[in-house]
């Protein structure tokens, strides 16, 4: 059982709680961490290295706001630590400041052109802004880093798959679920890339996988019931949406989808 976060460390100069704070990252344990981390930056206020690791304790917690002021003092008392930029990148990604997220990345590859870490984060968030032929690029770039990123072949999935370009996306996802057999949204991009393909019956199988991975995908499980409806498969089609309806609010997209889905199947019956 893990020390209580006001637990002190045996000695107390700054490296000791450093390492201590780092322990307890490696534990999972964050608010032991960020009282460690604290320590650290009252015995020495300019040391990037507590900021940064403050920082993705304040992540791994929730409190953006927090951790976006941390990476960015680990910036200012070390600007040329690409581990900080990249931390200002993840954390204004996920607060919808894509903009300034991306200048974040790019400061981070400009210091580690190597960092697969920081292009595949520039990827991603090219991916989300919807920004298909600068994402493949990027994604391509992180693959030839690290080419057994699980990650990378989904984003270049996605992309290729709004590009249009069925028999690419597919190779992409397939290398995706190969490095990672759990991952259901590749699973779903496979299904949707089998779709595109009009590959029906091994889109159905690829879907399954998707919610066999994580039952709680729902994207997979309402694109599963149209695709068994389209293969005239209409009683497991009703359990697949009515399965949406019972695991999802009301408000939830979609949940309106499958039940909208459903009522027009049941007038179909009745019809």
């Amino acid at each position: 059982m893990g020390r209580r976060p006001d637990a002190a460390p045996v000695r107390s100069g700054e490296e000791d709680w450093l390492a201590h704070g780092l322990e307890a990252m490696r534990a999972l344990d964050y608010e032991r961490a960020l009282m460690c981390f604290d320590q650290v930056v009252a015995l020495s206020p300019t040391s990037h290295a507590a900021w940064y690791s403050r920082g993705m304790a304040f992540y791994h917690l929730g409190d953006d706001t927090a951790a976006l002021e941390s990476f960015t003092r680990a910036s200012q008392y070390q600007p040329q630590s690409h581990l900080a930029w990249y931390g200002c990148g993840v954390t204004l990604a996920e607060m919808g400041r894509t903009d300034e997220a991306l200048e974040a990345f790019e400061r981070a590859i400009a210091l580690q052109p190597d960092s697969h870490l920081a292009w595949l984060a520039k990827g991603m968030s090219l991916v989300d802004q919807q920004r298909w032929d600068e994402a493949l690029s990027v994604l391509q770039d992180t693959l030839d880093r690290h080419p057994e990123s699980a990650q990378a072949w989904y984003g270049l999935g996605v992309a290729h798959l709004h590009a249009n370009r069925a028999a690419e996306a597919l190779s992409a996802f397939e290398s995706s679920v190969e490095l990672q057999a759990d991952f259901d949204l590749a699973w779903y991009g496979k299904g949707l890339a089998l779709l595109q393909a009009e590959r029906s019956e091994e889109a159905l199988e690829a879907l399954i996988a998707a919610t066999t991975a994580n039952p709680q995908c729902m994207l997979a499980w309402v694109r599963q019931a149209e695709t068994l409806e389209q293969l005239g498969r209409r009683d497991a089609a009703r359990a697949a949406y009515e399965r949406v309806i019972q695991q999802t609010a009301a408000s939830d997209p979609s949940h309106v989808q499958a039940q909208r889905q459903l009522q027009r199947l049941h007038m179909r019956a009745d019809g």
